[in-house]
C-alpha cells in the first residue's frame, strides 16, 4: 500500500470501483435486453393488421421504437444520446438514399411505393417547434442575464406578503407565470432565491416553511402547461398537431386558451392543498422582499423584446406569423442588440433540443413508414375501449411514466401512438395528443419526476414523504380535472382552434 493512502481512502476507492463495475454490468444487461427485444418485436410483429399488410419498413420501425422506449425509460445512456442513436438507426435501416435500407443482407426487398431519404430524418431539427424552443431558451437566458426575471418577480410578490395564505398563492401564481415563458428549472431556482428571505424567518421544521418551498416546484410544473414553449411535452404535441398531413392546425393562442384555464384551476386547488397540509401556526411577520438593483439599458431593451414576443405569439392568428418564425426573429433581435452573446448561445439547453429532435424524428418516421396508419386499423371500440377508456389510459400512462422517467421522453413515445389511437375523428386524435402532453406535466410526486422537484428537494428541507404525499395527490386530482375538461371544455377549444 502506498504510504499516503489511508484505510478510509482505500475503502472509498474500492466502493467506487464496485459501483462503477455494477453500473457497467447493468448497462450491458440493458443494452443486450434492448437488442433482443427489438429483434423479437421485428420478427414477431403480425404480418397483417386488420385488412392491411405489414411492410418491411414498418417491422424495422417497430424495432427502432422498442430501442428508443427502453433507452429513454432506463436512461442507460444520456437521453440526448438516445435521440442521436434513434435518428442514426432510422437513416441506416429506413432510408434508401443515404442509408442502407435496401442493402442489408438477409432482409426482404422494400416496397417500391416508399422511398425515404436520409434528409427525411435530419430535417426534424429544422422543425418550427425546435426553432420555437430555441428562441424561448435564448429569451429566457436574456431575462436571467439582465435580472429582468428577478426584478419583476420580486415586485409582483411583495403585495402577497401580507398573510401566509396570500403568500402561498402569490408564489404559486408568479412562479407559474414565469414558467410559461422560461425554463421551469430556471424559474424554480429564481423563485427559491427570491423567497429565501421569507424562508429564513421560519423555523426549518415549521410546516409552512415546507409548504412554501413546495409551492415553487408545483407552480413551475403547472405553469409550464400554459404555452407551447412552457415545457417540451407541449412542444411535442404542438408539433404533432401542426404536422403536414395531420389535417389540423393549432396556433400559439389556441394552446393558451386551452391550457391557461386548466392551469388556473389547478393552481387554486394546489394552493388550498398546501395550506391544508402545511398550515402556519402562530403569527408570521413577513419582511419586505428587496428587488434587485434598477434595470439597466440592456435590461429595458430585453423587457421590450419580451413584451413584443408575447404580443406576436398571441396574435399569430391575425398577423399570419408562425410561432417558430417569431421565435427566430426574437432571437435575431436579441443578438443584434447584443443582449446575448456567443457564450449565452452556448449555454442554452442544446441537449433538450436534441432530445426533442429525436422525438420529432421518431414520430415522423412512424408516419412516413405507415406504422401509425396500422394503429388506426385497430378497432378499439370492438375491443371494449370507448373514448373515455382511451382518454383515461392515455392520461394515466403519461402520469405514471413521467413520474419515473423524463417527461420529454414520455411525450416522445406516447404522442405518436395516441395520435393514431383517436377514436372516430381527427379531433379525437388531437384531444388525446393534448391529454398526453398535459399528463406528462402533472407527474410531480417524486424528486426525480421534474427538475423543479429536484431543486426543491435539494434544499434539504422537504422530506421525500411530503413531496410524494402532496405531489401524488395533485397528480390524482389532475386526472379527474383533465378528464372533465376532455368532455366539457377541450372539444370547444379544438373546434375553435383546429379547423378540419
Amino acid at each position: 500500500m502506498h504510504p499516503s493512502l489511508s484505510t478510509k481512502s482505500m475503502e472509498q476507492i474500492m466502493s467506487e470501483a464496485q459501483e462503477s463495475s455494477h453500473g457497467h454490468v447493468k448497462r450491458t444487461v440493458i443494452l443486450c435486453l434492448a437488442i433482443v427485444l427489438a429483434a423479437s418485436a421485428y420478427a414477431l410483429f403480425p404480418s397483417k393488421i386488420g385488412s392491411v399488410q405489414v411492410t418491411e419498413l414498418q417491422r424495422r420501425m417497430v424495432g427502432i421504437f422498442v430501442i428508443a422506449g427502453i433507452f429513454w425509460a432506463t436512461e442507460v445512456i444520456p437521453l440526448f444520446a438516445t435521440s442521436l442513436l434513434v435518428i442514426s438507426l432510422e437513416i441506416i435501416f429506413l432510408a434508401e438514399k443515404g442509408g442502407l435500407a435496401a442493402k442489408i443482407p438477409g432482409l426482404s426487398q422494400l416496397p417500391s411505393d416508399i422511398h425515404l431519404t436520409y434528409a427525411s430524418f435530419l430535417s426534424s431539427f429544422g422543425s418550427h417547434i425546435i426553432i420555437l424552443f430555441m428562441g424561448g431558451f435564448l429569451l429566457s437566458t436574456a431575462l436571467t442575464k439582465h435580472g429582468i426575471d428577478r426584478k419583476i418577480a420580486a415586485i409582483f410578490l411583495q403585495p402577497f406578503t401580507k398573510s401566509p395564505r396570500m403568500l402561498i398563492f402569490g408564489v404559486l401564481g408568479i412562479t407559474a407565470f414565469f414558467s410559461m415563458w422560461m425554463s421551469n428549472t430556471a424559474t424554480a431556482a429564481m423563485m427559491l432565491a427570491i423567497v429565501a428571505p421569507v424562508l429564513r424567518q421560519l423555523p426549518e421544521k415549521d410546516l409552512f416553511h415546507r409548504g412554501l418551498i413546495l409551492a415553487v416546484p408545483f407552480g413551475a410544473n403547472i405553469g409550464g402547461i400554459g404555452t407551447p414553449i412552457g415545457t417540451p411535452p407541449n412542444a411535442v404535441a404542438f408539433d404533432a398537431l401542426n404536422r403536414p398531413g395531420s389535417g389540423m392546425e393549432v396556433t400559439f393562442l389556441d394552446w393558451v386558451m386551452m391550457a391557461v384555464p386548466l392551469e388556473i384551476l389547478m393552481l387554486i386547488v394546489v394552493g388550498f392543498m398546501l395550506l391544508y397540509f402545511f398550515p402556519h401556526k402562530g403569527q408570521l411577520l413577513l419582511g419586505k422582499i428587496q428587488p434587485p438593483d434598477r434595470i439597466r439599458r440592456k435590461g429595458r431593451i430585453t423587457l421590450v423584446i419580451l413584451m413584443l414576443a408575447i404580443l406576436l405569439w398571441l396574435t399569430g392568428k391575425w398577423t399570419g406569423l408562425a410561432s417558430g418564425a417569431v421565435a427566430l426573429f426574437i432571437a435575431a433581435v436579441l443578438a443584434v442588440f447584443k443582449i446575448i452573446d456567443r457564450k449565452d448561445v452556448d449555454s442554452i439547453d442544446w441537449d433538450v433540443l436534441i432530445l426533442m429532435w429525436g422525438g420529432l424524428s421518431l414520430g415522423g418516421a412512424m408516419s412516413a413508414t405507415g406504422l401509425t396508419g396500422l394503429i388506426t386499423q385497430i378497432d378499439f371500440i370492438s375491443l371494449g375501449f370507448g373514448q373515455w377508456a382511451i382518454a383515461t389510459l392515455v392520461v394515466v400512462s403519461a402520469l405514471v411514466f413521467s413520474t419515473f422517467m423524463s417527461n420529454t421522453a414520455t411525450a416522445n413515445l406516447l404522442v405518436p401512438i395516441v395520435m393514431a389511437m383517436g377514436v372516430g375523428t381527427m379531433q379525437g386524435r388531437g384531444e388525446l395528443a393534448v391529454l398526453a402532453a398535459l399528463g406528462c406535466s402533472f407527474a410531480m410526486a417524486m424528486p426525480v419526476s421534474t427538475p423543479p422537484n429536484a431543486i426543491a428537494f435539494a434544499t434539504g428541507n422537504v422530506p421525500v414523504g411530503s413531496m410524494i404525499r402532496v405531489g401524488g395527490l395533485i397528480s390524482i386530482v389532475s386526472i379527474f380535472v383533465m378528464l372533465l375538461g376532455y368532455k366539457l371544455f377541450l372539444p370547444w377549444v379544438m373546434d375553435f382552434g383546429l379547423g378540419s
